[in-house]
């Protein structure tokens, strides 16, 4: 039972420090723009690239976690996505900065896929939810850290050059800043080999059938494992992958907002650099009581609504909830009215997040890996277009504009949630 938890645990210390390696570019990408000279739209296409290789390595890193064992994967991606951190601080110019975040991008794409199929080892089926809002919540506390703590290492390692370059004209740190989280996840990435397991050491081979007897069953004949073209072709045929996918591709326009373009809306509304991060974390920091949450929230509905309407009632409210969040910001409130609204709609988000992996592990079979891929990997492209869109929307419109479209995102986003249904599995060999 012990180990259970040390294997969550552990898991979810690794998803911190994801969001902190992801999170912490928003808050000095003004830095970066200055000392590089970038153009806006520079800077929106270096925030999109990172969701775009993210999106598109989802299915293939999830298939080898499923086939090699998510302990294996898991461990590589940590300290790769560490040493791509690192190298955040060595780059000088725009097309050095996309290729990073492209490289963050692809390292990082195997780590929600992988946990997922830990998670699912571990957990009996009514504490999956529970189970996967850790992990999650993880994630979420390290981004909701990230801003603040970002903004404090970029002050203390003032006086640290990196590989020569001193601090340029914006007068903040932001190498030495990247090569401090990149080095610490190396060291996160070693433990994470130590103390994890791909299964728990009490599970093995179903035992045999009774040997002779007329009644004995006969034996079930072994299912060879699908290749990643036969699981991607079960994943692509299934509407309700579809729907799984256009659910989340929906919900990760606006929930980018958050992690991208957050930082320039406070800074429009004229609030000063140093306090930017503080009232990112903070809006960051109501979301991650939604993991916690949603957690119990969705095994509750589960147990009393079953496995159609236990995932998808959840879900659909709360992407609604978020739908009316957005539009109250649009309606041009003051600032603390519009801090209050992207506080709930974070909670919104993350309420909805364990319900969301636990549909792809009731769904997954053997390939939960490969089915939370498919989902994240068309939600990661909603988010890479979110800062591309929206900046363009913001050049037109204004912030009004952005968050209407955002409002109108998460509606569509409830009409997918909707449709859901957990009751069998996608793949017929699970069934």
């Amino acid at each position: 039972m012990h180990q259970r938890y040390l294997i969550v645990a552990v898991t979810a210390v690794a998803a911190m420090l994801m969001y902190v390696d992801r999170v912490c570019f928003s808050t000095l990408i003004g830095p970066v723009q200055i000392d590089l000279g970038l153009s806006d739209r520079e800077r929106a296409r270096i925030l999109g690239a990172f969701f775009f290789t993210y999106a598109l390595f989802q299915i293939p890193v999830g298939a080898l976690a499923d086939r090699y064992g998510p302990r294996r994967v898991l461990s590589l991606s940590i300290a790769a996505w560490s040493l791509v951190t690192a190298g955040t601080g060595l780059v000088s110019s725009f097309a050095a900065l996309v290729a990073v975040r492209l490289l963050l991008g692809v390292s990082e794409a195997g780590a929600y896929p992988a946990a997922a199929g830990l998670v699912k080892r571990w957990a009996r089926p009514d504490e999956r939810g529970k189970f996967s809002s850790a992990v999650a919540l993880g994630g979420r506390i390290g981004g909701a850290v990230a801003p603040k703590l970002t903004a404090w290492l970029a002050v203390a390692l003032a006086g640290v050059a990196v590989a020569g370059a001193a601090v340029g004209a914006s007068g903040v740190n932001w190498r030495a800043v990247f090569v401090v989280y990149g080095l610490s996840g190396v060291a996160i990435a070693g433990v994470f080999w130590l103390v994890v397991r791909d299964r728990p050491p009490h599970e093995g081979p179903p035992p045999e059938a009774p040997a002779g007897g007329r009644d004995a069953p006969p034996p079930k004949p072994a299912v060879a494992p699908r290749s990643f073209a036969s699981q991607l072709g079960v994943l692509c045929r299934s509407r309700r992958m579809w729907f799984f996918g256009g659910l989340q591709f929906c919900n990760n326009i606006p929930w980018a907002v958050l992690i991208t373009l957050l930082p320039l809306f406070i800074q429009d509304r004229g609030v000063e650099f140093e306090r930017v991060g503080e009232v990112q974390s903070l809006i960051l920091f109501v979301g991650c009581g939604g993991m916690f949450l949603g957690g119990v929230l969705g095994d509750f509905v589960y147990r009393k609504l079953g496995p159609r309407r236990g995932r998808s009632l959840p879900i659909a409210a709360l992407m609604t909830g978020g739908a009316l969040m957005c539009a109250t910001v649009s309606a041009a409130p003051a600032l603390p009215v519009a801090i209050a609204a992207l506080a709930l709609m974070a909670l919104f988000q993350d309420t909805a997040i364990p319900s969301v992996w636990a549909f792809a592990q009731d769904v997954g079979g053997k390939n939960v890996g490969a089915a939370l891929g498919f989902g994240n990997m068309l939600g990661n492209f909603g988010a890479a277009a979110s800062p591309i869109l929206l900046t363009e929307v913001k050049l037109l419109g204004g912030w009004d504009a952005v968050f209407a479209v955002c409002a109108a995102s998460y509606l569509v986003s409830a009409t997918c949630g909707w449709m859901l249904d957990a009751s069998t599995p996608v793949d017929p060999d699970d069934a």
